[in-house]
């Protein structure tokens, strides 16, 4: 398994601490296969197809069932009756101007005249000229992303779309090439990542024994950026995340034509543009020099003490209530397994990385995963204990 060319460059550890922990990390992508595999497998099979319309050109309705995943209304667009997705959804009351959560609380009610309301409220607002923010709602035009009947995206027709199966290939063939190995694959309905590390252990503080790799990821529904981020997986607990954004492209290219089938050729450039450069990032963020200043990184973290209420003062407003509860209490216990040791950066790092692999909802993993990579790298500024 272990590749000692591979680990010549590297400052690779050989402590007792980390011959223990080698075993983890063999589990670990023993453990990983499976996920990456249905990754690729949902990557190459939920395909969107697409549709620009006009605001006018939809025609909106509701249903008799809540089915779990979907906001039971439906959107005909580019002549076809579809259900909308509770991210869509949001995106439409976005662009509206329509409170969100009210728009959401009205089309999961088992009341039917609830849901016909949303649906009224939706039909009104694009089919009519309603301006929001210098816009005619109902002239200008949109991108519908759909996969199987179901609006998952509802998008500026501005929106560069990016293929991800070739970017999802490209990702995989260079770490194949350096040799790093996929260890996890998450796949929601809107977002998919896919993790993968150098079967090696690193130590850049005493006992505090990981592995390093790379995450991609990508929305084909305006869920977040094309990403390729540095990570980091800390062995003895299973606390990850991700460190720094090595590739973040914004999903804003030129204007969609009316007939989509013509814009498919801008869509194999921009995705041929993002594949060409993913394989030069993967190499440079795994190379020797990308993973000793990630290593940098969590020394100065660890050596940065701080106390909770300065952690809490700068990442408060965007945990919840429950979530910074329970980052607080890892961080003012004993736990010295699950978490760093000393009352550090490092240690707040790892107190939003523990709540991240208790959170059901993989979409808020992700999320409190880079938020925990932003404490670490500072990122989010941590004033530093006197």
């Amino acid at each position: 398994m272990m590749h000692h060319h591979l680990g010549a460059d590297y400052a690779v550890a050989s402590s007792e601490a980390a011959t223990r922990a080698r075993s983890i990390m063999e589990e670990k992508i023993a453990r990983g296969k499976a996920s990456a595999e249905r990754l690729w497998e949902s990557v190459h099979s939920a395909v969107p197809t697409d549709a620009v319309v006009r605001g006018r050109a939809m025609q909106f309705g509701y249903g008799l069932d809540v089915e779990h995943g979907e906001a039971p209304i439906t959107v005909t667009a580019g002549g076809t009756a579809m259900t909308i997705h509770r991210h869509a959804l949001q995106q439409l009351a976005t662009k509206a101007g329509i409170p969100g959560q009210f728009l959401s609380e009205l089309v999961a009610s088992p009341d039917a005249w609830r849901r016909e309301l949303a649906a009224r409220i939706l039909g009104d607002h694009y089919g009519r000229a309603t301006v929001v923010q210098g816009e005619d709602l109902s002239t200008s035009r949109h991108l519908v992303r759909a996969v199987g009947g179901q609006v998952r995206g509802f998008l500026s027709d501005h929106y560069r779309r990016l293929d991800s199966r070739p970017l999802l290939e490209a990702f995989a063939g260079a770490c194949q090439e350096l040799q790093a190995v996929p260890v996890e694959g998450i796949v929601t309905d809107t977002r998919v990542a896919l993790k993968a590390f150098l079967p090696m252990v690193f130590e850049p503080v005493p006992n505090e024994v990981m592995c390093l790799g790379v995450e991609w990821s990508n929305s084909d529904f305006g869920a977040g950026k094309h990403a390729l981020r540095t990570f980091l997986f800390r062995l003895w607990c299973s606390n990850g995340a991700t460190v720094e954004d090595a590739l973040s492209q914004v999903h804003l290219g030129a204007r969609l034509a009316d007939n989509i089938e013509f814009s498919d050729r801008t869509l194999y450039h921009d995705t041929q543009a993002q594949v060409g450069a993913l394989g030069d990032v993967v190499r440079g963020a795994l190379g020797p020099k990308g993973v000793s200043a990630v290593l940098d990184s969590i020394r100065q973290a660890d050596e940065k003490k701080v106390e909770w209420k300065a952690v809490s003062n700068l990442i408060g407003r965007r945990l919840l209530k429950d979530e910074l509860k329970l980052a607080r209490d890892a961080f003012e216990s004993d736990d010295v397994i699950n978490l760093p040791a000393a009352k550090s950066v490092w240690r707040a790092s790892n107190a939003i990385s523990w709540i991240a692999g208790k959170v059901e909802d993989q979409d808020r993993r992700l999320d409190l995963e880079r938020l925990a990579g932003a404490v670490l790298r500072g990122k989010v500024e941590v004033e530093a204990a006197a």
